[in-house]
């Protein structure tokens, strides 16, 4: 627990400390990996990502997420772009409960960059969301009442009509939410009630 919590925690010279004190298992690498790209702490991704973390360990089955989707739900930008130099899977599956992937929760965060980003490295803007809980990035982006990562996402041809299995449409998403200019938007695009 030492390295996962000072990982989260952004405590560089506690992570040097422990990885001193001999071999670290891997899941206490991953999971630290995660905590730190969730928490923006780049330094601590950093180390850990030489210290030989997997920037590609599949999410848990119940609300977790790789460190590349837990970068981008915090809008960290350089985290986002150490990962993905370390060849970090931009399409990784979400976890089967509640469970995003990396381009929706940028979205669903109204992180523009990252989204462009992501972009860049061909997130699937379709991808299917979770089993159970999970919306699309253009779901995510219009719950959240983002008109500008809303716009970025039509402009990539996503489904502005998706939903999934007892789930709402964008459109539905953000008149729940009262986002007039985005509902406009996604009628104009085509979106039906």
């Amino acid at each position: 627990m030492l390295v996962e919590d000072a990982a989260g925690r952004g405590y560089k010279e506690l992570i040097e400390v422990s990885l001193t004190w001999g071999k670290v298992p891997s899941a206490v690498l991953q999971f630290g990996l995660q905590s730190a790209a969730g928490g923006g702490h780049l330094a601590v991704v950093e180390r850990l990502l030489q210290a030989k973390a997997d920037a590609n360990t599949a999410p848990g089955e119940y609300y977790s997420r790789t460190a590349l989707q837990s970068a981008s739900w915090g809008g960290h930008l350089a985290v986002v772009e150490t990962l993905l130099k370390a060849k970090a899977d931009v399409n990784a599956a979400p976890a089967y409960n509640v469970g995003i992937t990396a381009i929706e929760a940028a979205a669903g965060g109204g992180h523009l960059a990252v989204v462009e980003r992501l972009l860049q490295e061909k997130a699937d803007v379709n991808a299917a969301a979770s089993f159970r809980g999970g919306r699309t990035a253009l779901q995510a982006a219009a719950e959240g009442g983002h008109l500008a990562v809303v716009e970025r996402l039509l402009q990539e041809k996503t489904d502005v009509n998706a939903g999934y299995p007892g789930g709402r449409t964008a459109l539905q998403r953000a008149a729940g939410r009262g986002y007039l200019a985005v509902v406009e938007r996604l009628k104009a695009a085509g979106a039906v009630s």
